[in-house]
C-alpha cells in the first residue's frame, strides 16, 4: 500500500521521497482545485526536506496552483513539531515550556486550595503531555529537561521545598510518577492503534518496518 498523504479535516500533508514524485502530487492537487473548485492556501504551506547522506547543490521549487511553496526546517503539523533532522527536541523543550506556563498558572490561582483539589488539578493540567508517545528522538538534556519541570511543578503546587524527594510525594498523593504517565501515555497509543479499524493503521501495524523503527524500539523499552 502506497501510503504519500495524510489529510485531517481541512490540514493535509503530502510526501515523496523524490522532488519529482513531490511536484507530481503538488500538481494533483492543483488540478483538484480546479475542478473542484477548492482553493489551497499557499501562504500557509512548506516545504520540509528530511536531511539525508546525500548533500542538496539546491534547493528544488515547488509549485501548489502556480504558487512557490517557501522551504522550512521545522513546521508544526497537528501540534508535533515535525523538523528536518526528524529530532524530537524542539517538541519536547515546547512542551517543557508549556508545561511550565500550565503549572504556574494553577500554583498562582489555587495556592490555599485543599490537597485533593491541588492533585486534581495536578493530574487535569500536568500530566497530558501531547505527542510524547511519538518521540523516539532526543537528546537526554531534553528529556531531563521536562522530567525535572514535571517534578518542580508538582513540589511548588504542594508548597515543598526544592530538596523533597519528588517520587515519594507521588506515592504519598497518588499521583503518577513522570515515567509512569509516559507509560500510560505509550500504553494508550498503543491500545488505540491495535483497536483501530483504519486500513492505513492496519498496514502500519503489520509492516515490518514499524517494528524496525525507533519509535516502536522505545515502545517496546518503555512498556516492557
Amino acid at each position: 500500500m502506497i501510503i504519500n498523504h495524510l489529510l485531517f479535516a481541512d490540514d493535509a500533508v503530502v510526501f515523496a521521497p523524490s522532488a519529482k514524485g513531490l511536484q507530481q502530487l503538488l500538481d494533483l492537487c492543483s488540478n483538484l482545485a480546479i475542478s473542484h473548485n477548492v482553493v489551497f492556501n499557499a501562504s500557509k504551506s512548506q516545504c520540509l526536506i528530511v536531511n539525508s547522506k546525500y548533500v542538496l547543490i539546491s534547493h528544488p521549487s515547488f509549485h501548489l496552483s502556480g504558487v512557490s511553496l517557501p522551504y522550512t526546517d521545522c513546521y508544526k503539523y497537528l501540534g508535533q513539531l515535525i523538523n528536518s533532522s526528524l529530532s524530537d527536541d524542539a517538541d519536547i523543550m515546547r512542551q517543557t515550556r508549556s508545561l511550565y506556563a500550565r503549572s504556574n498558572l494553577i500554583i498562582r490561582k489555587f495556592t490555599s486550595a485543599s490537597l485533593s483539589t491541588k492533585t486534581m488539578l495536578f493530574n487535569a493540567f500536568c500530566t497530558p503531555i501531547y505527542g510524547c508517545a511519538l518521540w523516539c528522538s532526543m537528546y537526554q538534556y531534553s528529556y531531563r529537561k521536562l522530567n525535572i519541570a514535571y517534578n518542580d511543578a508538582f513540589r511548588q503546587l504542594l508548597q515543598e521545598p526544592r530538596w523533597c524527594s519528588a517520587p515519594q510525594l507521588f506515592v504519598n498523593n497518588n499521583v503518577s510518577s513522570f515515567a509512569a504517565t509516559i507509560r500510560k501515555l505509550v500504553y494508550s497509543l498503543w491500545r488505540s492503534l491495535n483497536a483501530s479499524n483504519n486500513d492505513l493503521v492496519s498496514t502500519a501495524l503489520r509492516s515490518d518496518l514499524l517494528v524496525r523503527s525507533p519509535v516502536f524500539r522505545r515502545w517496546h523499552n518503555i512498556l516492557f
